[in-house]
């Protein structure tokens, strides 16, 4: 486990949560299927996250819950945190690189920005139609904060 506490961050994560932290509109936290003590020690002690744990308002993790993602009751639990009803789900965006996690977001209704790091495209048909699919793919973070001012501002 302190092998996971020490993984590194790719490139562009470090300036995209700068650019997370001086968007006022916007509420970053971390969401993991891990345990709060797991994911707490990863963000606060990895010698590269840690530089920018500050920029997450909250650690969700799937504890409480007894479920894991992609099960409709974790998405919904993270509205919760965030201070959303379940008639605002389409205010919160999940950022991930599992396709997993993308239809589970987006099956409650949830938007979902899917980083697509291998330029393969999104290939996933789990869920037929719009619902399977991500919001928006990117194939890194570094336009990532422009991306959600935009569809804020829609």
């Amino acid at each position: 486990m302190k092998a996971y506490d020490a993984l590194s961050i790719f490139p562009d994560v470090a300036p995209c949560l700068t650019a997370l932290k001086s968007s006022p509109g916007i509420t970053a936290v971390v969401f993991s299927n891990g345990t709060e003590s797991m994911v707490s020690n990863s963000v606060n002690k990895s010698p590269e996250l840690s530089l920018h744990a500050d920029v997450f308002a909250d650690i969700v993790v799937v504890e409480q819950v007894k479920r894991f993602k992609p099960a409709p009751a974790v998405y919904e639990h993270l509205a919760e945190r965030v201070g959303k009803k379940n008639s605002e789900m389409g205010d919160v965006w999940l950022v991930s690189g599992n396709p997993f996690d993308v239809v589970g977001a987006r099956s409650v209704g949830m938007k979902a920005a899917w980083v697509d790091r291998a330029g393969n495209g999104w290939q996933d048909a789990l869920v037929a139609g719009s619902n399977g699919e991500p919001t928006v793919v990117v194939k890194n973070l570094k336009d990532l904060p422009k991306i959600l001012e935009e569809h804020a501002k829609k």
